[in-house]
């Protein structure tokens, strides 16, 4: 017999008993009747049902109407899907409510190390030969001290909050299945304190081959477990899943500190502090004045990362809590190692068959079962099996299993099954090389293109606009209608994912003024087992498409000031160009430096040096190499390099390179070329820099005068020039009255230079180069002001620089918070 729930309008159950049917049958029957005799109202459950259904709603209306649950945990109770699900939700309420007491077991034969969740070792009464009336008085009194402090029910549970992510959500979660437990050991670890080798603060990592769930699992702590971390969640990707890549702690660093760059400037740091010698500490500075616990994650981790440098990973400050997910295996510097195998065989079974639950056939229940253990749980080889079920061909889970078990001889699976055998373990490859094979056949054409589409750039989001391009640019037909029709075909079969901020029902809509926000992911192991499937002539097709979409998009940058709407798709440059490790390795030819080329001014422009200096470092390299490359072409590189080098920080490299590139372009070009002046006024910048300050303005003049002579004064390039001039000029002086002096001289000059700029401004519009310009020597200006003690109307400078940057650049843009930071100094200095 089955207690209903209550009705509206009575009162709520006391107890509900979670117990597994084998094991605690009778125990459970005697504690109904004694908590019942003892004026509790008590609910037990009596049916029995099969292991892929889901909690029934009556059974869910009764938990949430309860107060506490009591589970019966033996050594079988976490065996029962039914168990683990009444307790995952308990669990899951009490801990919003703020008290996990409200789930109370009672343990026979198992010890409290062994219990899982190891939550519910916490409020445990063993047993150990007590009557049911003893325990069930035991029971009663904590039943009456939750209702004295808090007379609510799980039901009462606010919903989870969505936590910040810095600088981006973590994607994957969207298919979590199971793995309640691990949930709980991740909480649980993420609490130690004083732990040998947790380096003062907690750290946890979960490990595991490739596709088993690991940044899913941390996506879903981090959701549903916001209050942990009411600071927020930040998160650092790297690059580890392909085990071809060598962990080169150089390399991995660098992927960090651009990690790091990214949260920066999520967080509002200014651009001197997002400096490479000064990021750790500002960002350190930041998180600490949080005063709050934060989540800090870093996922995928290269196998045979030095553990020694796992510090350096590890989050900036104290309140810090950190998660990290490897292919690896980490023996020291953790708090808890959690390591994932495949899913429980009832978590699996019913992933497995959540699309279509087996036939009440014994045959049917069976082969699904077998084909789960065939998948060796795997979450993703499950995923793409459940795919399978929603094909209108589908002949039910025997078939499934003879066709993954015995392929057909002529499918050829011995390359797919080699390439993924470097990924996966011994036993996983083949079964789920059968899979994937079978789900990429089964898609649409059109679903085809577009996991073939992802299958050339890298492993982040892909933006669906690109994605629209790329399969244009191929020459397939049918237009975004087709890629979105592709997309869903291959979102069902599990084969894609989409982004949080995209829905289906979007795919066609053009309305989106940010359409780079709609995007999808592909995990890692699915993209790599494409590119087999993918023949070389329909790769290079879609990788040519991708060069020329990326490049079209960059170079409308150039005057639109629309860097950020394509930023998402900036990390599939390297992708394409055979930049990035594990990927197919294209030669470097004039298309691809020109896309390297608009890639690295966009960083710059960004304010991401680093990621330009990554860029630039391997296509002048390249261009070295090509014989077919121009000495023109080469300096111009050249060149840039040196400004990335500059915008990161790293002066003396700038200078050295642009003090070969000077001289070479004057012999190429001539003196008064615009290319050559250029160089020479780069080099006087990098002067500046190095606090060379009159060398840096005698040349800067020398530029200046031979621009304003050639092209004239109003020309965009003399006014840059001059503008260089201006902060030139402030900084020169040896004692404080030659040095009141020339900042008064470079006050006048930027005066004079800011008419300029606002005429060239007016008439090319507010989101202009010139604009900028204008607003440029506009800062300037506030800067010398403002050492000159002339400090309100430094103010009223530095608020319409701040102003007109927010309005074209973005709010975030580190240009525009270095001219708020100027605008609060000005304003605490007049204070």
């Amino acid at each position: 017999m089955t207690i209903p729930p209550p009705d509206a309008g009575e009162p709520p159950y006391d107890v509900f008993i979670c117990y597994r049917w084998d094991d605690t049958k009778q125990l459970a029957d005697e504690l109904h009747q004694e908590l019942t005799a003892i004026g509790l109202r008590v609910f037990q459950d009596e049916r029995s049902m099969d292991d892929w259904d889901e909690m029934a709603p009556e059974i869910r209306a009764a938990l949430l109407s309860s107060r506490l649950l009591l589970p019966l945990v033996t050594p079988g109770f976490p065996r029962s899907v039914h168990c683990r699900q009444e307790v995952h939700l308990a669990l899951d309420c009490a801990f919003r409510l703020g008290r996990t007491d409200r789930v109370m077991a009672v343990t026979s034969g198992v010890r409290p190390d062994d219990i899982r969740p190891s939550e519910l070792s916490r409020y445990r009464t063993p047993r150990q030969g007590r009557s049911a009336r003893v325990l069930a008085v035991r029971i009663a009194q904590r039943v009456r001290a939750l209702a004295a402090e808090d007379d609510g029910t799980f039901g009462d549970a606010p919903l989870p909050s969505s936590p910040d992510w810095f600088p981006e959500h973590l994607p994957g979660g969207r298919h979590f299945h199971g793995r309640h437990a691990e949930l709980w050991e991740i909480h649980e670890g993420l609490r130690a304190k004083d732990k040998a080798g947790n380096m003062g603060h907690p750290v946890v990592s979960v490990s595991g081959v490739g596709g088993q769930g690991k940044t899913a699992l941390c996506a879903q702590y981090a959701r549903l477990f916001a209050l942990d971390h009411p600071g927020g969640v930040f998160l650092v990707r790297l690059s580890g899943s392909d085990r071809r890549v060598r962990a080169s702690p150089d390399a991995v660093r660098a992927q960090f500190a651009q990690g790091l760059r990214a949260i920066g400037r999520k967080l509002g740091l200014t651009a001197d502090e997002l400096a490479s010698d000064r990021l750790p500490g500002a960002l350190r500075t930041r998180l600490k004045n949080l005063a709050r616990p934060y989540l800090w994650i870093v996922d995928d981790i290269p196998s045979g990362f030095d553990v020694d440098l796992l510090p350096e990973l590890c989050a900036p400050s104290g309140n810090g809590r950190t998660l990290l997910t490897t292919r690896g295996r980490f023996t020291k510097g953790v708090s808890a190692e959690i390591t994932l195998g495949g899913l429980d065989p009832h978590d699996g079974l019913s992933l497995l068959t959540g699309h279509r639950p087996p036939a009440a056939r014994d045959e049917e229940t069976t082969a699904a079962r077998l084909l789960t253990g065939l998948l060796h749980g795997h979450p993703l080889g499950l995923t793409l099996a459940a795919g399978l079920t929603t094909r209108d061909d589908f002949e039910g889970y025997a078939e499934l299993y003879r066709q993954l078990a015995t392929p057909d001889p002529e499918d050829d699976l011995l390359e797919l099954v080699q390439y993924l055998g470097a990924e996966l373990p011994a036993g996983y490859a083949r079964p789920f090389a059968a899979t994937m094979l079978r789900s990429f056949r089964g898609l649409t054409d059109a679903g085809r293109e577009v996991l073939s589409a992802a299958g050339v750039l890298a492993a982040e989001p892909v933006p669906l606009t690109l994605l629209d391009e790329i399969i244009a640019g191929s020459g397939a037909r049918g237009g975004p209608a087709r890629v979105a029709d592709g997309l869903a075909h291959a979102v069902r079969h599990g084969l894609a994912e989409l982004t949080e901020s995209t829905d289906l029902t979007e795919l066609t809509d053009g309305s989106d003024d940010t359409p780079d926000s709609r995007a999808c992911a592909v995990h890692p192991l699915v993209a790599r087992a494409t590119r087999v499937l993918n023949p070389p002539p329909a790769r290079r097709r879609l990788r040519d498409a991708a060069v020329v979409a990326l490049t079209q998009a960059l170079s409308a940058t150039r005057h639109s000031f629309t860097h950020r709407a394509v930023a998402r798709s900036l990390p599939h440059v390297r992708a394409v160009t055979g930049l990035l490790a594990g990927m197919d390795q294209w030669s470097i030819g004039a298309d691809e430096r020109h896309l390297l080329d608009e890639t690295g001014r966009a960083y710059e422009q960004l304010g991401d040096g680093e990621a330009s200096l990554r860029l630039y470092a391997p296509l002048a390299e390249a261009c070295e190499e090509a014989p077919e490359c121009d000495e023109y072409t080469r300096l111009v590189v050249r060149l840039h390099l040196a400004s990335a080098h500059f915008r990161y920080g790293q002066f003396s490299a700038a200078r050295s390179l642009q003090e070969d590139v000077v001289p070479r372009m004057r012999a190429l070009l001539g003196p008064a070329a615009r290319e050559t002046l250029t160089a020479q006024d780069n080099l006087a910048n990098t002067l500046g820099a190095l606090g060379e300050h009159e060398a840096s303005r005698l040349l800067h003049t020398e530029v200046y005068r031979a621009l304003r002579d050639g092209t004239g004064p109003t020309d965009a390039d003399t006014l840059r020039v001059l503008g260089n001039l201006v902060i030139a000029v402030g900084r020169c002086g040896d004692t404080d009255a030659t040095r009141r002096r020339m900042r008064l001289t470079a006050v006048r000059y930027a005066r004079g230079a800011h008419v300029l700029w606002r005429r060239a401004a007016k008439a090319k519009g507010p989101k202009s180069w010139e604009a900028l310009g204008a607003l440029d020597i506009m800062n300037t200006l506030g800067k010398n002001l403002l050492e000159l003690g002339e400090k309100d109307e430094a103010r009223d400078a530095f608020r319409t620089v701040w102003e007109g940057r927010r309005a074209v650049l973005g709010e975030h843009h580190p240009d525009t918070l270095d001219a708020w930071e100027n605008t609060i100094i000005a304003e605490e200095g007049l204070s």
